[in-house]
């Protein structure tokens, strides 16, 4: 065992008289979506500064019907891209008339004169004509508008805007850097003997003062008046990239040329489905596509979560959107047509009308279930590949260290045919096994794993069963080390002191406030009072000196915990170094 996990153990048997260890082995089936539960995810931006990964985005009510009452600019983090903390919206609507009705489209991006983070926004007033804000942030947790908004505004005389109007496009700034001045792309519309599609290209020399520099590029195409939404540009090897998505049309478009004054519609691809493409490359050479894909929620109605891809661009000026299989990581072995859209996304059973399947996260292992996910061109939403398909998966090996594996399980009642199973990797002997009990909706199981400790296993999913619910639904294998029967507790000498939150009592949100004496990875874990981590923050190298860790009273998929008492631990350099109580009220 870890001296991070020995230490957060003592840390909850102090508190707690006894609690939950630290998960060891964990297989979740999450696959690389971005969703916030109960909440449309509109136009984004992704930042990774170090080793976590930032996305802001504005978001609607799921029930919404149309983005115009977009009216918050949220924040979340993750390490994987696959599970994502919920951290809470760092912009809002107003007080001032030119972004009272909705803001819109986040661009973020670091400002190395100021040593400040900056995002570029879409302002609407109450009749939605559109302009570009700012705001900053020492951190990209807190945020404040800037008072010289709004910082871009089309001239009336030569762009199809006005004020006095209504929906003035406007809208979709992508900022970058060149020859020491900041540039901007912006959606418009223009009359070029008839409205038309633009791109306003702005610079300036300190992000407030903006000079119009011309049409980057204007539509060209079939259908020139629809205006060019989400512009990205890009210099990649020999070729200049524009990105964009056209009005009211599904699919991510890609123009490419040898020169920018030389883009044309004639040579534009549509490389994947979609909107709101973005391109981003946080190690070299591996360049990510994300954009926001539409899929059918609980509600029986459409709802966006953003999908990330990897994308290759090719020495002759193409590109491939690249989607290898999402149980690659953790299950190389996987036969037969219960697996062929494995895992499935979403609570893929209510959208057909059937009970809920339990699932944790945003996919499981469902053996009948026929749905990938958006975008992932496998299945479709309430799909399902009925109990006569068969099929197998195996897990990679690993050596057995816990106590006990939790995991959750549901579907037919066939113990010998349909099941998943702990096996031993040398002897291919299973040692312990669940089925479902003849209930789909997956419910906790634990297996008292002791008896085999530092045995080398494999986690097995078998569906051989073709009768009456001949399927198995999967969720959530973890491993624990019980508290109970872990290593003592070392000594925690870290440069961590006057840990605190205030506000406490809180309502809604509550920071952790410290300083620290030297820079450290830190990350901050709240427990309930029967010592289970209902919330955990992203892991964040800090500076020496006053600092703060946000908790905004929600859990790991983003919902309102319950009033009451709940405790905190400041997990520094692998050690637990502080702790205390939190208490919310409403």
């Amino acid at each position: 065992m870890s001296s991070s996990t020995a230490l957060l153990v003592g840390l909850l048997i102090g508190l707690l008289g006894a609690g939950q260890a630290q998960a060891l082995l964990r297989l979740d089936f999450e696959q690389k979506y971005f969703q916030h539960p109960q909440r449309q995810v509109w136009d984004f931006s992704m930042v990774r500064p170090d080793s976590v990964y930032h996305i802001f985005y504005h978001t609607i009510h799921e029930q919404t019907p149309n983005a115009v009452h977009g009216d918050t600019i949220w924040h979340a983090t993750s390490e994987d891209l696959r599970h994502w903390q919920i951290e809470g919206p760092i912009l809002t609507v107003g007080p001032e008339p030119h972004d009272s009705g909705a803001i819109w489209a986040p661009d973020v991006f670091f400002d190395p004169e100021a040593e400040n983070w900056k995002i570029l926004y879409t302002g609407n007033d109450d009749q939605m004509n559109q302009s570009i804000c700012l705001a900053e942030s020492p951190d990209l947790y807190a945020w404040t508008k800037s008072p010289h908004n709004p910082v871009i505004e089309p001239d009336p005389a030569q762009y199809v805007w006005s004020r006095e109007g209504s929906w003035s496009n406007f809208r979709d700034p992508f900022v970058w850097r060149e020859a020491d001045q900041w540039h901007v792309l912006v959606t418009a519309l223009q009359n070029l003997g008839q409205n038309t599609g633009v791109l306003y290209h702005g610079v300036s020399e300190d992000l407030i003062n903006w000079t119009d520099v011309g049409i980057f590029f204007a539509n060209d195409g079939e259908d020139p008046w629809r205006v060019l939404e989400s512009p990205q540009y890009h210099q990649i090897d020999d070729y200049h990239w524009l990105f964009f998505g056209e009005f009211d049309t599904g699919g991510l478009s890609g123009i490419s040329s040898s020169q920018p004054d030389q883009f044309s519609m004639d040579s534009r691809v549509v490389f994947d489905y979609g909107y709101a493409p973005e391109i981003d490359e946080f190690d070299p050479g591996v360049r990510l596509v994300s954009r926001l894909a539409p899929y059918h929620n609980a509600t029986d109605g459409i709802s966006y979560a953003v999908r990330i891809d990897t994308v290759q661009f090719n020495v002759d000026g193409t590109l491939d959107v690249l989607k290898p299989h999402p149980l690659d990581n953790n299950w190389p072995l996987r036969q037969g047509i219960a697996c062929l859209a494995a895992p499935t996304f979403g609570d893929n059973p209510t959208v057909r009308g059937d009970d809920p399947v339990g699932m944790v996260g945003n996919s499981y292992f469902g053996s009948a279930e026929y749905y990938q996910g958006p975008l992932a061109g496998r299945g479709a939403p309430g799909a399902q590949l009925g109990d006569g398909t068969r099929g197998h998966l195996h897990s990679h090996p690993f050596v057995l260290t816990g106590d006990r594996i939790e995991l959750l399980v549901g579907g037919g009642d066939y113990p010998q045919t349909c099941y998943v199973a702990l096996v031993d990797a040398a002897t291919d002997t299973i040692l312990l096994s669940e089925s479902g009990g003849g209930e789909s909706t997956m419910t906790p199981r634990v297996w008292d794993v002791r008896p085999y400790q530092g045995q080398t296993c494999y986690i097995l999913i078998m569906d051989d069963e073709t009768g009456e619910m001949g399927h198995i639904n999967v969720d959530e294998i973890i491993e624990i080390v019980d508290p109970l029967t872990a290593a003592p507790l070392p000594d925690a000498r870290l440069a961590l002191r006057d840990a605190q939150a205030a506000p406490n009592p809180f309502n809604p949100s509550t920071r952790i406030r410290f300083t620290l004496e030297e820079p450290m990875t830190l990350q901050l874990r709240v427990h309930d009072l029967r010592g289970r981590v209902i919330w955990t923050s992203a892991r964040q190298n800090l500076e020496a000196g006053d600092q703060s860790i946000a908790w905004q009273g929600r859990d790991s998929r983003g919902h309102a915990v319950p009033a009451g008492q709940y405790l905190f631990s400041l997990e520094a350099e692998g050690q637990v170094a502080a702790s205390g109580k939190l208490s919310l009220v409403k």
